[in-house]
C-alpha cells in the first residue's frame, strides 16, 4: 500500500542475484510501462531496492494490486456460468488485442495469471508479463517459455512467438472454466505430445460456445481468430442486458376523512 495515500500496490522483487532473474523483472517493467488497458495490470513504478536491506540493489516492479482470486482458484472452488465466462473472455481478449497491437506476445496465459478484479473497468486482469516477447522472437535456450498445459502446438514445438499462441492458450483456459477439467491433462510430456496430435475435445453440449472454442484452439495458428475478433465473438455469447423500463408515475388515491359512527345507547 502507498503510505502517501496512493493505490494498493503489489511489489515484485528479483528472487535472486542471477542475471536472468533480474532481466526478467526489468523486462516486465518495461513492457507494462508501455501498456494501458483496463484488463492489464497497471504499471506504477520500477527501480532498484535501496542499499542496506536484504534485497539491496535488486530490481523491483511496483504494479497495481489485482484484488480478487485467480481463475485457477475460481475453477477449484466453483463452476462459473457461461454468461459470466463470456464477460471474462471479452475482457481478456480485449486486453490481449492491446498487447498484440504493441507487437508483443504474453506467452504464459494460464488460469493462475488471470485475476478477477471486482472493478467496473474490467472484470479481469492479465498479470505476469515476465516472459512476454516481441512477435517473431525465437525461444532462448535454457529459458522457460510458457506453461506446458496451456501451450499452443507451435509454442510446444519451439516456434517463434506469435499472437495466436495467446489466443490458443486463452481458449484452453475458457474450456477448462466451462468443463472443470484441463483439455490436456497428464505429465508434461504427455500433455505436449497430445496437443501436437489432436485438437482439444470440445463437448457439443456447450452450445454456442462449441464453435467458438474450436476456432480458438485450431491446430494451425492461421485458422484462429485474432484477439480482437475473439473479443467480438465473446461479446455475442454474453447474456443480453435487461431492458430498464421507465417507471410510470404513481397515481395517488384521494384520501377521505374517517367517518364517525354514533354509538347507540
Amino acid at each position: 500500500m502507498d503510505l502517501a495515500g496512493g493505490p494498493d500496490t503489489a511489489i515484485k522483487v528479483a528472487a535472486g542475484d542471477g542475471r536472468r532473474r533480474q532481466e526478467r523483472i526489468r523486462n516486465e517493467a518495461a513492457i507494462l510501462a508501455g501498456l494501458d488497458h483496463p484488463s492489464i495490470v497497471r504499471f506504477i513504478a520500477a527501480g532498484s531496492m535501496p542499499a542496506g536491506g536484504a534485497f539491496s540493489g535488486r530490481p523491483f516492479l511496483a504494479q497495481e494490486l489485482a484484488l480478487g482470486v485467480s481463475l485457477a482458484e475460481t475453477v477449484r472452488i466453483r463452476r462459473p456460468g457461461p454468461g459470466e465466462v463470456a464477460g471474462w473472455a471479452r475482457g481478456l481478449f480485449s486486453g490481449l488485442a492491446h498487447l498484440h497491437s504493441a507487437g508483443l506476445v504474453h506467452r504464459d496465459i494460464k488460469p493462475a495469471n488471470l485475476m478477477l478484479s471486482g472493478l467496473r473497468r474490467s472484470p479481469v486482469r492479465i498479470i505476469d508479463f515476465g516472459i512476454a516477447a516481441a512477435v517473431g522472437a525465437a525461444p532462448e535456450p535454457g529459458i522457460s517459455s510458457g506453461t506446458v498445459h496451456y501451450m499452443s502446438p507451435e509454442q510446444a514445438s519451439g516456434g517463434v512467438a506469435d499472437p495466436s499462441w495467446d489466443v490458443y492458450a486463452t481458449g484452453l483456459v475458457l474450456l477448462e472454466l466451462l468443463t472443470g477439467s484441463k483439455a490436456f491433462p497428464g505429465t508434461a510430456i504427455e500433455s505436449l505430445v497430445a496437443r501436437t496430435l489432436r485438437s482439444p475435445e470440445v463437448p457439443d453440449h456447450l452450445g454456442g460456445w462449441s464453435g467458438f472454442l474450436r476456432a480458438l484452439t485450431a491446430m494451425e495458428g492461421s485458422r484462429r481468430p485474432t484477439a480482437a475478433e475473439a473479443a467480438d465473438m465473446a461479446a455475442q455469447l454474453m447474456p443480453p442486458v435487461p431492458e430498464v423500463r421507465e417507471a410510470r408515475p404513481c397515481r395517488t388515491m384521494p384520501v377521505f376523512p374517517a367517518r364517525r359512527h354514533r354509538q347507540r345507547v
